[in-house]
This record gives structure tokens, C-alpha cells and sequence, in this order.
């Protein structure tokens, strides 16, 4: 068995890499040109320890036929089972033009499945239950990000030559038992504004507006997960949600970060409108920046709707892969942030 992984030196992918090689397979990661993607490669690699199992492939989602040499797909034909598309969230040239050229790979080379890595934002402001079979369902998409995620799905369902899975995480953060992370963005940038209202007296409460539900899952259960999932039996064409079944508001997932930073909580008081108009205020969104807190984040941090998770649920019900509450980490991720990045 042989893998091929585009976008495996980021962050789901950094953790994914070793859940395969404990299958003892080659591995194939589609390394860009440039001297700082060969270096993060390299760095990959030693973290890995995974001696020659693991091959970098040099190409370029933005180029024709990926930029892979065409030899390499000829002697490849029929000999990678897994493609394993982590790269699928931001496609490089217009919507879906990077997945398009993958689907188009994955012909060429004959791979027994494609896996396209997407996200549950795909959901845009969607309300209610949102299901893993939902796709366009007339839901606002308010980011370029967003957009980009439902036409690489859609490019997957409609033009995908071999079989194929779609897999959508919520929120990842860090390893649930070392708290590590490779950069600073979702609930992170809230971090800061935590620090320092620290300096308040516990004792009063931060009044804000509602914000919404969150769902948030550490990326070593995320790559487990991935893993088993590409290799149980389902028909193509399942989509998993890789969430955390538990509800939770995005006030009761910051509180438990205001516990470990010993800062008040934020009780939710004023209608989601609120938040909305402040937004509009001039100034205000220079201000959110100016403490590291970009306005877009807090679109993407909340969600007006749940996820069902069945498909994933079935799916894993024989293994020991469950998600951990967040209370049982958010310690951890704490710990990390202050000790790495403060």
C-alpha cells in the first residue's frame, strides 16, 4: 500500500504522516518549489523519523497536472492507494483549481480512493442540524475561504474518477495531551485579550453578546481519525464530520481558557445583533487588530448551526478514537500557548 499527501507538512498533516507510516507503507508528499517548503519538508522528515518511507515528490498545486513529472505518474500508475488531498481548504488558482488538478491526478495515476480534507464552515450561516450529506443548501457564504471550501466539494462530487470520502473537521487546535501547535489562529487570538483581562477582578463578570456555538477537536484526534476512516469500509462518496459531538457555547469554550488565565468569565447578555453593529463601528475593527484579534476570526470562531455526525460516529464505534472534552485540555492548550507563544 502507498500514499500520496499533498499539504502534509501543515499542521493536520504533520500528525497524520505518522499514523501512516504505523501501517509500515511508503509515503509520497507533494513537496512545492521553493527553498522554505524543501526546508519545512526537512524538518517534517527528521520529526517523522521515518527514514525512506517517506518521499517527496516535487509539484505545485497551481500548475498544470500538479507540476509532477510526468514519469513519476507513469511509473506510479496503479500503485498508490490512498490520495490523501490536506491541501483542499485554499485552493491556489480560483475556486477548486488546485482539487480540480488533484481529481485529475488521481486518474491519471489510477488511485484507489482519493480522501479531499474540506471543513465544517463549509456551512456558512446555515441554521439548525447541519448533516454530512448537506452540501449547497442555500446557505450564506460570507468568505472567500468559505466559497473556495463548497466548490472543491463540489469538484470532488461531480468529477472525481476514482472513489472518494470527504472528510470535514471543525475547529483544530492543539494535541490534546502536549498542547503543540505550528501557528496562531482560531480561538488563539483570543488568548491575548484573556491575558489581559486577567487584570480585572474575578469577581465581575464580562457582559458580551451572545456569540454563537463553537466545536473545537484537537488535531491528534483529528488525525487518528482521518486514518481510520480512509480505511473502513464505506461506499463512496461518505462525508464524516470530525467534530466533537458535545455542544458548547463559544462564551463556555472561552471560559474555560479565562479559568487557566485567571480572568473573568463572559457571560453572554445582549443579542448577537450587538456584536454585529459594534463591528460596523468605525475604528473598531483597527482596535480588535491592535490586540491581535483580526474581525474575520470571530465570523469563523462561531457557528449559527450543529453538526451531525453519524457517518463518523458508526465509523469509529469499534475503534478507541473518541474526542475529549475540551475541559480535559484546555489546561494543556493553555500551557502551550503561554510557554511558546507569549
Amino acid at each position: 500500500m502507498a500514499y500520496l499527501v499533498t499539504g502534509a507538512t501543515g499542521f493536520i498533516g504533520r500528525f497524520l504522516i505518522p499514523e501512516l507510516l504505523e501501517r509500515g507503507e511508503q509515503v509520497h508528499v507533494l513537496v512545492r518549489p521553493g527553498e522554505d517548503s524543501v526546508l519545512r519538508f526537512n524538518r517534517c522528515v527528521r520529526t517523522w523519523d521515518a527514514g525512506d518511507r517517506v518521499r517527496p515528490v516535487r509539484g505545485d498545486l497551481s500548475a498544470p497536472g500538479v507540476g509532477i513529472d510526468p514519469n513519476w505518474v507513469a511509473a506510479q500508475r496503479g500503485s498508490i492507494d490512498h490520495i490523501f488531498h490536506l491541501a483542499g481548504g485554499y485552493d491556489a488558482v480560483g475556486a477548486s483549481g488546485g482539487t480540480r488538478r488533484v481529481l485529475e491526478l488521481a486518474g491519471e495515476l489510477s488511485a484507489g480512493a482519493l480522501h479531499h480534507i474540506s471543513n465544517v464552515a463549509v456551512a456558512g450561516d446555515w441554521e439548525g442540524l447541519f448533516a454530512e450529506d448537506m452540501l449547497d443548501v442555500g446557505q450564506v457564504l460570507a468568505s472567500p475561504w468559505q466559497r473556495s471550501l463548497l466548490e472543491a466539494e463540489r469538484a470532488v462530487r461531480e468529477n472525481c474518477p476514482v472513489p472518494w470520502r470527504i472528510y470535514r473537521p471543525s475547529i483544530v487546535i492543539g494535541h490534546s495531551r502536549t498542547g503543540e501547535i505550528d501557528r496562531i489562529e482560531g480561538p488563539y487570538y483570543f488568548f491575548r485579550l484573556l491575558r489581559m483581562a486577567a487584570q480585572l477582578p474575578r469577581i465581575l463578570p464580562v457582559v458580551a453578546p451572545k456569540l454563537g456555538e463553537t466545536n473545537m477537536v484537537p488535531v491528534d484526534f483529528v488525525a487518528r481519525a482521518l486514518d481510520y476512516l480512509a480505511h473502513v469500509e464505506v461506499p463512496s462518496g461518505t462525508t464524516f464530520h470530525v467534530v466533537d459531538p458535545r455542544r458548547q457555547s463559544v462564551a463556555d469554550a472561552l471560559n474555560l481558557f479565562a479559568d487557566e488565565a485567571g480572568a473573568p468569565h463572559l457571560v453572554e447578555v445582549m443579542p448577537k445583533q450587538t456584536l454585529d453593529m459594534t463591528l460596523r463601528v468605525p475604528g473598531i475593527g483597527r482596535l480588535l487588530r491592535q490586540v491581535g484579534v483580526p474581525t474575520e476570526v470571530i465570523e469563523h470562531s462561531e457557528f449559527s448551526c450543529w453538526f451531525d455526525n453519524r457517518n463518523t460516529a458508526a465509523a469509529l464505534r469499534d475503534s478507541d478514537i473518541k474526542v475529549p472534552p475540551l475541559a480535559a485540555y484546555a489546561p494543556v492548550i493553555w500551557k502551550y500557548w503561554i510557554e511558546n507563544w507569549v
